[in-house]
């Protein structure tokens, strides 16, 4: 069974990876960890009615983006071999569209059998106006969906 983890910086992240190895994990699933990181964005200053693009900025942004995505990649790497598995990754930057639409791609790019997310729980309101990755995978997504709530 090919199986999806998604992940991000939180510690949610590390609870729902931890609880899928010691509660669902049977050896001969195939684990991909995905991480969909935002693109840094390019910082715009308007001087004398002409757009500028600081490039320093814009290299600080990125560079910080690629730390990013090297220290969740190590962080799961590491829990894997603690949890004696291994794990495939897929640590990308979005398309610029959201990170659900990309994870959604995912599952029928690699014939996924199963996505398990997290989620923190957000209110109605806040998910209505900022949108929710896991609500967006469970709508989307023609696999079944684990959502672990931290």
């Amino acid at each position: 069974m090919q199986v999806v983890i998604c992940v991000d910086e939180s510690k949610i992240s590390e609870a729902v990876f931890n609880w899928y190895f010691d509660n669902l994990h049977q050896q001969y699933n195939n684990v991909t960890v995905v991480h969909v990181a935002d693109q840094p964005q390019i910082p715009t200053l308007v001087c004398y009615e002409k757009a500028v693009f600081p490039i320093d900025e814009f290299q600080r942004r990125v560079e910080k983006c690629r730390k990013k995505m090297a220290d969740i990649q190590s962080k799961f790497a590491e829990l894997a071999q603690q949890k004696n598995t291994q794990c495939n990754f897929k640590i990308q930057l979005s398309d610029g569209g959201p990170a659900g639409e990309v994870i959604v791609a995912l599952t029928k790019e690699y014939e996924v059998s199963m996505v398990v997310l997290g989620t923190r729980g957000q209110g109605v309101v806040r998910r209505t106006i900022l949108g929710s990755v896991s609500d967006y995978v469970v709508h989307h997504a023609n696999v079944p969906v684990l959502i672990y709530r931290g």
